[in-house]
């Protein structure tokens, strides 16, 4: 994927020299007749500035072409509008549309103005002129800004859209040198609109490579009573991945895969294989690998509905009950979507006892670094639980989906008051009755 972040650039740049090569030749087939001005431009040799000799120009050639370079901006700005508005979650069918409109008008200009040169400029008539505008100037101008708008928004979810800028910038540069230096030179106008197709087929292309590598959001599921709850998954096709994630108020609450470096990597590297797992609040879900069952207690009814709709989890596997029903379970709270009374529970010690009663086996509880209280771990102690404390710290994933950097304090709660040690991935931290002077495994 940051492969593909790297190249974001090309199909940008290579849409920017077709464009400008179209637009430029396009111009000045209509503008002139032949190509005998562009020489007398280029003639070193000529009497007099380019200025005196585009001011003499008894056609009009000023505001002929300030017609010309005016229809083509405005084209431009209405692709790159429509083309930034269009359905975020059809982002590759509308980029198809798009690129497939650009390589459409670009042969439809070299049919036109092969004709244009075959048939002597079709003598010049107002109507021609008007066709000849719209299909060498309008509708080029406006697919490339589709294909910007487009491109800009899907750079945007990788945060490279100055990327995308500085590559149509430097291709239409590219394009105007090019036909620049063209001038007065036997090249047909039909030669450059082909050439301008073919560096549009080159970014189509390119883009259809990116596109395979970097996640698209392909599933979004809404909460409506809460815009800030919402599920979505991105998936990738080379390799074909997918990650899934509850947002909750602009948080990551599941995260499946976990990034590395994620809390849920540890606690799952200290699980046995056949174990049942009781997760306690949404935030403390993780896939788990192997034969052993797990359920889900959520006490917000939305988030639960949700978490079951994006997931295609089975009803049984959402609990009624913080504490298990049979003795042997792990149980993972995630501190802040477990509830404020299951908090005040744990803290308390009233849920600590009922889970040693039900026969709970150790107790993993996170939270934001120093989020936990006090409380909890002198509970613990007063309950007879063993209390270690661990640090995990995961980097920013730049996305898509675009995660912002953690660090989670995880605390566990183990029955027979002994710690459970290092754990892969956690870094073991002193105070509150844990080890200290551990580092990393």
């Amino acid at each position: 994927m940051n492969r593909a972040r790297r190249v974001i650039w090309v199909p940008s740049l290579l849409v920017g020299a077709a464009v400008a090569t179209a637009v430029v030749t396009g111009a000045g087939v209509l503008l002139y007749d032949s190509q005998g001005l562009a020489r007398e431009i280029m003639n070193p040799e000529r009497q007099g500035s380019v200025v005196e000799l585009l001011l003499g120009d008894s056609q009009g050639l000023v505001r002929a072409a300030s017609v010309l370079v005016g229809v083509a901006l405005l084209s431009l700005a209405a692709g790159l509008r429509i083309g930034r508005a269009g359905d975020e979650h059809q982002g590759v069918r509308t980029a198809v549309r798009w690129w497939v409109g650009l390589l459409v008008a670009l042969l439809c200009g070299s049919g036109f103005t092969g004709l244009w040169e075959l048939m002597g400029g079709f003598a010049a008539t107002s109507v021609t002129q008007g066709l000849g505008l719209a299909v060498t100037g309008a509708l080029p101008a406006y697919f490339a800004g589709g294909v910007w708008g487009r491109l800009g928004r899907f750079a945007a979810s990788l945060g490279a859209g100055k990327q995308v800028l500085a590559g149509a910038l430097t291709g239409v540069a590219a394009g105007v040198a090019l036909v620049h230096l063209l001038l007065g030179r036997p090249v047909l106008a039909v030669t450059a609109f082909l050439a301008a197709a073919v560096f549009a087929s080159g970014g189509a292309r390119c883009q259809g490579w990116i596109f395979d590598r970097v996640p698209r959001r392909r599933v979004v599921l809404h909460e409506t009573s809460r815009p800030g709850l919402l599920f979505e998954a991105w998936h990738t096709a080379v390799p074909e991945t997918e990650v899934k994630v509850l947002w909750d108020g602009g948080r990551d609450r599941i995260v499946d895969p976990p990034p590395a470096g994620d809390w849920r990597l540890g606690v799952a590297g200290t699980l046995d294989g056949t174990g049942p797992v009781l997760f306690v609040g949404a935030g403390s879900w993780f896939a788990r690998e192997g034969e052993g069952g797990w359920r889900l207690y959520e006490p917000d009814a939305e988030v639960r509905a949700l978490v079951r709709e994006g997931f295609e989890w089975e009803s049984e596997s959402l609990a009624d009950s913080p504490v298990p029903e049979a003795p042997g379970h792990t149980v993972v709270v995630d501190w802040e979507t477990a509830g404020r009374g299951l908090r005040e529970g744990l803290a308390g010690g009233v849920l600590l006892a009922g889970l040693r009663e039900a026969g709970a086996g150790r107790v993993w509880v996170r939270a934001r670094r120093h989020g936990l209280p006090a409380e909890l771990a002198e509970s613990a102690a007063a309950a007879g639980w063993g209390v270690a404390r661990y640090a995990a710290a995961s980097a920013a994933v730049p996305g898509p989906p675009r995660l912002a950097p953690r660090g989670d304090e995880v605390w566990c709660l183990d029955p027979g008051a002994t710690a459970p040690g290092p754990v892969a991935g956690l870094k073991m931290l002193g105070g509150a009755g844990g080890p200290r002077g551990h580092d990393d495994v």
